[in-house]
């Protein structure tokens, strides 16, 4: 058993992330909510994974109050439900990261489906988002011990030692979303490169029949904003892939290795690096929001 002393710690760091993490997604969804000219459909894809995010850390604190209490084994009420809600809160995230990814395809290839890019396509995208993320852990329901208290962690929650239940959790909130990230984003590059090819061809020709005349402004403007914007994804989606890469490798060592069981701390630390690498995300999400970063400087700058 470990010390409680590492609980302590391990739940204290906790909510100290997510209280961050709540923190400055308030001011994202606020900046952009009180501001008109804010009010895009990038934004507001930004916000959808604010707002994702602010939901798992408020559960994150209320499951790390009751990972600190004395009876902590004792008092943990409707565990297979609340395991259940953490589990759509850990969807939901992920998720949120591949219907914005799905948003820059109907932007950068499908744009001239005008319906795709409409408020109204966007808020079905986010409808989606959810929906997902409430459906997809249900079948853990059926399996045994699928939701049960992790005495490592402390935590209800879908526990690696049941393979079925953590390899439909892992899939559903982790594998699946990188997947589909991936080939969007891929798509996306290869038309961004044919793009530049394209124009770099028309160049020449242009040049070589006019070439006492600059020309200039050739280069697609919107495909450069395109790449510029899957280029912020992207180093969002590689913090992603490090928060569940530790809870990946532990389902794995229980179905490879079995014995040694994997070290007892390991449990806890997979779920912090969950947490601290959501908190790490939201802080680099605020920056690559340049209205809400500006927004909020000149808001401080006031009081300085």
């Amino acid at each position: 058993m470990l010390p409680e002393l590492f609980y302590t710690i391990s739940f204290s760091i906790s909510i100290v992330a997510s209280s961050f993490c709540i923190f400055v997604g308030f001011i994202i969804v606020l900046i952009v909510s009180t501001n008109q000219q804010y009010r895009t459909i990038l934004n507001m894809m930004t916000c959808n994974t604010a707002i994702a995010s602010m939901i798992y850390s408020f559960f994150q604190i209320f499951f790390a109050g009751y990972g600190l209490r004395g009876d902590w084994d004792t008092s943990q009420n409707v565990c297979p439900f609340r395991a259940y809600l953490y589990t759509v809160v850990c969807i939901a995230v992920p998720v949120s990261y591949g219907v914005q990814a799905i948003s820059r395809l109907f932007y950068g290839v499908l744009y001239k489906h005008r319906f795709l890019l409409t408020w109204q396509t966007h808020w079905y995208l986010i409808c989606c988002n959810y929906l997902i993320s409430v459906i997809g852990p249900v079948p853990i329901f059926f399996i045994k011990d699928g939701y049960t208290l992790e005495i490592e962690s402390r935590l209800c929650l879908t526990t690696t030692k049941v393979f079925g239940a953590s390899i439909l959790s892992v899939s559903v909130a982790y594998l699946i979303p990188l997947a589909v990230i991936i080939i969007v984003y891929g798509i996306i590059f290869l038309r961004a490169r044919q793009s530049t090819r394209r124009v770099g061809a028309v160049r020449i020709q242009v040049s070589q029949i006019y070439s006492n005349r600059i020309i200039t402004n050739l280069y697609p403007t919107n495909m450069k904003r395109e790449v510029t914007l899957m280029r912020n994804i992207l180093i969002l989606i590689n913090i992603l892939v490090v928060a569940g890469t530790p809870y990946l490798v532990l389902v794995i060592w229980q179905v490879i290795v079995r014995t040694p069981s994997p070290p007892e701390p390991s449990y806890m630390l997979a779920l912090l690096f969950i947490t601290v690498s959501f908190m790490i995300k939201m802080s680099v999400l605020f920056y690559m929001t340049k209205d809400v970063k500006n927004t909020a400087i000149a808001f401080l700058r006031k009081f300085i």
